[in-house]
């Protein structure tokens, strides 16, 4: 089984069957699905390729020369500009000046990764939600985070349920389980070095205490979605038959296992 820690006002999850996936700015880690890139593109790598692999300029030298006034170009023919061209790139002093352009345009993209990561993280924040799950049902921390200190419930699901296994295809970040990783990483070094995996379920190595597994669902497909506390709460429909367990808080109140009783 997995586990879901609920406040109390949470039971309607019960009574409704109805379970939220939470958008990632509301989750309870500010920094979570947020990428940390050095950079668009790898320089080291762009760097290396270029000194290996040669670069076909004709279609820059083209559209360059095509902008030079009629007037130059009756004096200078394409063939003869792209002879200079190549003539110079032969030399040390012209490939230099490529790679040292190069460089300069790889380092500007150092600059964009912080706004890109920031554009990721807004577009799955209005695009994706989260359900969140742990394999502990006995930790005193959680039942004191997230099940209100006690008064609130714990819902055990049947992890083998299709509910919870309805992945249309391989590439699909959608509609099935994954083990969260917890581990420190640093900074990838290029947005290709992304995946499903290292954005959706890695999380910092002091939340390991938590074992959780999630699922993500895009919010679009939500049954329904209200307004609370300023917060968009979207809900989705959950199959009584995928609960198998419901453990009462120790400091729950009586009215609360007379409602689940009912």
């Amino acid at each position: 089984m997995l586990f879901k820690y609920l406040r109390p006002e949470r039971v309607d999850v019960v009574e409704r069957l109805e379970i939220r996936f939470t958008q990632p700015g509301a989750l309870n880690d500010p920094f979570e699905l947020r990428p940390r890139l050095e950079s668009l593109a790898p320089e080291a790598e762009a760097l290396a390729h270029f000194s290996t692999t040669p670069v076909d300029f004709e279609p820059i030298l083209r559209q360059a020369y095509s902008m030079l006034p009629e007037e130059h170009r009756s004096r200078l023919s394409f063939e003869d500009a792209a002879g200079a061209f190549k003539s110079f790139m032969d030399t040390d002093l012209g490939r230099s000046s490529v790679s040292a352009g190069l460089l300069w345009f790889l380092r500007s993209m150092r600059d964009m990764a912080p706004p890109i990561c920031g554009s990721i993280y807004d577009v799955l924040n209005r695009n994706a939600g989260i359900l969140s799950l742990t394999e502990v049902p006995d930790d005193v921390v959680m039942w004191a985070h997230y099940a209100d200190s006690h008064r609130g419930i714990l819902i055990g699901f049947d992890e083998r349920h299709a509910f919870f296994n309805r992945r249309r295809s391989e590439n699909d970040e959608f509609y099935f389980l994954r083990r969260v990783v917890y581990a420190d990483l640093p900074p990838a070094p290029s947005v290709l070095a992304l995946d499903g995996n290292a954005l959706f379920v890695s999380k910092a190595a002091k939340w390991a205490y938590e074992r959780e597994w999630r699922m993500l669902a895009p919010l679009r497909d939500a049954k329904r979605y209200v307004e609370a506390a300023g917060d968009t709460v979207y809900l989705y429909s959950i199959p009584p038959d995928a609960i198998v367990s419901i453990v009462i808080g120790a400091r729950a109140a009586a009215t609360l296992a007379r409602n689940l009783s009912a």
